[in-house]
């Protein structure tokens, strides 16, 4: 969000988008596209298909997917997997590994002994740089290699479970950083955060309840939430190519309460017209028994499908704010003032 903000004012001119769709996953889209498609910034953009962000870049790089490449992934439950490539990428299609140091060659980047600064070239070459990068720190992969990941079905760094003594990683000396306040983001200084004396012990933070910043009224009298349908991950650049996936959620859909769809004579099935001060989407009515003022819709739906759909606005994020936490700075995607309509 600040990488976009700095963009607008013009404190950023390049702009390398790597493997994510911005022009349909941040909110208020109308607003991201006028920064990508300006004179003033040069976007390059890196993925596998040509997506909504792609169609708004200067230079497109066509990226390799996890099966025609080799290389480490890490799941949530910190468990490191190898996945070995299984075909040749198509057409001009690289790694991203490829792509970083062939550009850092035509940089001619150079360590202090006029050497190249990128001294790995294998996917193996770069786990083991990342082994030792990490050694001695919290997440720590140096006991990991790639003959250990071909002998199982994954290794989880730091062992099966952490913290199991009580001890966590909160020495002054140990830590990167010291923390923020949660509702400012402010920054702690090392003499605020030896204050509080951790000595080992994890540190809870509290945080009072903050209004959203946009309320329903007269106007927009219904709260917006966006979230995820469990048949596609995020813009559907993958699984919407998918037909079992595409089948089983071909389109978006508005999600009603049914004493909201009964006051503004809307049935299950009817095509209902979303506005927010910030732009509109169009699509079919679900009645539910979900909360009464509040209306749901599924952020995965862009445009790159869009034939047959007579142009209307299917994107959750055409509707959201630019607004961001300032502690992790995630965008608040989970509120916004809204007014339904049938179509």
């Amino acid at each position: 969000m600040q990488i976009f903000r700095y963009a607008e004012q013009g404190s950023i001119s390049f702009l390398w988008i790597i493997g994510t769709n911005p022009a349909v996953s941040l909110p208020e889209l109308d607003r991201i596209r006028s920064i990508l498609a300006q004179d003033r910034l040069f976007v390059v953009v890196s993925d596998a298909f040509l997506t909504e962000t792609g169609e708004l870049a200067d230079v497109v790089l066509p990226t390799a997917l996890w099966g025609e490449k080799t290389g480490t992934f890490t799941n949530a439950d910190r468990t490191v997997h190898l996945s070995e490539q299984a075909v040749e990428p198509p057409g001009e299609a690289r790694s991203d590994r490829e792509i970083f140091l062939d550009f850092a060659d035509r940089l001619g980047l150079e360590d202090k002994d006029g050497q190249p600064l990128l001294k790995w070239r294998t996917p193996e070459e770069v786990f083991n740089a990342w082994r030792e990068c990490s050694r001695g720190r919290p997440c720590d992969y140096s006991q990991i290699s790639y003959d250990a990941l071909r002998g199982g079905s994954g290794i989880q760094w730091g062992g099966e479970r952490l913290y199991t003594e009580g001890e966590f990683p909160t020495d002054p000396a140990y830590c990167e950083d010291f923390g923020h306040e949660l509702t400012t983001g402010v920054t702690f200084s090392e003499v605020e955060f030896k204050a509080l004396n951790a000595a080992g012990r994890a540190i809870l933070k509290p945080a009072p309840y903050i209004p959203s910043p946009e309320e329903p009224g007269d106007d927009y009298p219904l709260r917006l939430n966006t979230g995820r349908t469990v048949y596609h991950f995020h813009t559907r650049t993958k699984t919407g190519r998918a037909p079992q996936l595409q089948g089983a959620a071909p389109d978006v859909w508005v999600e009603l309460a049914q004493a909201d769809a009964e006051r503004l004579g809307i049935s299950d099935g009817d095509v209902v017209r979303v506005e927010s001060p910030r732009g509109r989407v169009e699509g079919p009515a679900r009645v539910t028994g979900m909360r009464e003022g509040v209306v749901f819709i599924p952020f995965h739906y862009g445009y790159w499908d869009r034939d047959g759909r007579n142009g209307h606005d299917r994107a959750a994020n055409e509707l959201t704010i630019t607004l961001w936490d300032p502690a992790s700075k995630q965008p608040i995607y989970k509120t916004a003032a809204v007014r339904v309509e049938r179509a």
